[in-house]
């Protein structure tokens, strides 16, 4: 029972961070099986916007709880036998495993099942017809969901990550209607809907979001001589605890610290470091920020972490790479989402997890990293059946199952927050604490964003790996982004 559970445990695993970190895949096809720009098969003609009642949506997939493409009452059933027939899936899933009783441990590999039946009952008692459409993840979504906005053929319901916050920016998505905003404010964790609020309205709201926290490998900590059991709560402590580590591995396993690559993966774990301290990648008018005297401080931090890693890894442009030493145990701490606590279990390292420490005039604060946001577009023709959609995804019943899962935290705060979810899930609910406050996502430049994106990740790492002066280098970089964006 214990192996089975385990081995259920990483099934989940694998299907409910598909969205994880910079790009991970759609609903598990990749395919795109839809075109958008008047070639998508989008049909928005049934409904009205005056009741959500007889409406059809299309919904995009979001891969953690992707079940295909067609009507959703007709994939349910399909997704079922299609567990049970996978052979591949060790232990395999049988009839009675499709049982689930809220508050009890969800058995893994069921859960897109189980959270589709219960978006599709709570669409139903509405008469609200749900039509799944797949167009893949990363940047083949957003090149379609671009041609779907010009051509103004696009689904009721998109969903997206770092895209999105952008979207709202350029006018292209219906704002919450105020009473939706207002509960989701008093009731929902930050994390899931503060990255999607621009001038004062919501735009978009995610499920179940992941934000970073701080993971040590307690074995390693302990052979320093430090407490195992103690986070450090300060990067002053951070990094005496990490030259500590580095002095006790001898060469054999490292301080560590945080990825650093030039690219989303880097962006998305160090950017935490970046909004603790008080700076940031750009303003709200998309323009470039590189050089403010907080991001300075900042990266000589991370040139300090630097040095508590084997050469060449923190800025690594293969992130895995970095992933892999922590899982091998060659380096003790870690900053990354909320999927490294389960991982670390079942890889069998015993692992400590807390909110990532603070700078000396830091606040808390965090970037959202593998949330899936859902919004209506402008163009939605079925805006109000939309919106109840996404009202379902924040119900008792839906965060009661991802709290089920024990993979992510739910963001509902009546149940996150309750004295038995503490005791049953506490390394989750230090991700729930941490996905409080100042939550922010990635940001959009004015112009030519990779290109910006690239810009600022290259010159963080030559300030990483070169003794050139951290202000020069970070100037010439505002120097040339704003030769562009502005």
């Amino acid at each position: 029972m214990v192996l089975r559970k385990m081995t259920l445990i990483a099934l989940t695993l694998m299907l409910t961070i598909g969205l994880a970190a910079c790009g991970g895949g759609g609903n598990g096809s990749g395919s795109g099986n839809n075109q958008a720009g008047g070639q998508s098969g989008t049909d928005n003609s049934q409904g009205t916007n005056e009741t959500p009642g007889g409406a059809t949506i299309t919904v995009l997939n979001e891969g953690a709880v992707g079940v295909g493409v067609g009507v959703l009452n007709d994939l349910l059933e399909k997704k079922k036998q299609a567990l049970i027939a996978d052979e591949a899936m060790n232990p395999r899933v049988v009839e009675e495993d499709f049982s689930y009783t809220p508050g009890e441990p969800l058995m893994a590999g069921v859960f897109p099942y189980f959270y589709q039946s219960i978006m599709l009952e709570k669409m139903e008692a509405q008469n609200i017809t749900v039509k799944m459409e797949d167009w893949g993840w990363g940047e083949q979504l957003i090149q379609k969901q671009t041609a779907g906005f010009l051509a103004k053929n696009i689904p009721d319901i998109i969903v997206g990550e770092t895209q999105m916050p952008g979207f709202a920016q350029q006018g292209l998505l219906e704002p919450f209607p105020d009473d939706m905003a207002q509960e989701i404010r008093e009731n929902i964790a930050p994390a899931a809907w503060k990255p999607m609020e621009y001038d004062g309205k919501i735009y978009g709201f995610a499920s179940q979001p992941g934000v970073s926290s701080l993971f040590w490998n307690k074995k390693l900590v302990k052979e320093a001589g430090l407490d195992p059991e103690k986070a450090p709560a300060t990067w002053d402590e951070l990094l005496e605890n990490v030259q500590k580590v580095t002095e006790a591995g001898k060469g054999k396993y490292y301080g560590g610290g945080v990825y650093a690559g030039p690219n989303a993966g880097g962006y998305l774990r160090y950017g935490t470091l970046l909004v603790i301290n008080g700076g940031g990648f750009a303003d709200d008018q998309g323009q470039p920020v590189f050089n403010s005297e907080a991001n300075v401080e900042t990266v000589q931090f991370l040139k300090e972490l630097n040095a508590a890693h084997p050469a060449g890894l923190m800025a690594n442009t293969n992130e895995g790479t970095y992933f892999d030493a922590f899982k091998k145990e060659q380096i003790a701490y870690l900053i990354d989402g909320p999927w490294r606590a389960i991982e670390s279990s079942q890889i069998g390292i015993d692992y400590g997890m807390s909110q990532i420490p603070l700078s000396s005039d830091g606040k808390a604060g965090n970037i959202t990293i593998g949330a899936a946001f859902h919004s209506v577009p402008k163009d939605a023709k079925n805006k109000e059946a939309a919106f109840a959609y996404i009202r379902a995804m924040y119900s008792d019943e839906i965060q009661q199952l991802i709290a089920d899962t024990g993979v992510r935290s739910p963001v509902l705060k009546s149940i996150a927050e309750t004295d038995e979810y503490q005791a049953v899930h506490p390394e989750m609910y230090q991700h729930y604490l941490a996905m409080a406050g100042n939550v922010q996502g990635l940001p959009t430049f004015a112009k030519e964003d990779s290109k910006i994106w690239q810009m600022f990740g290259d010159a963080v790492t030559k300030s990483l790996m070169t003794n050139g002066d951290i202000k020069s280098i970070l100037d010439d970089a505002q120097k040339k982004a704003e030769a562009i964006t502005k």
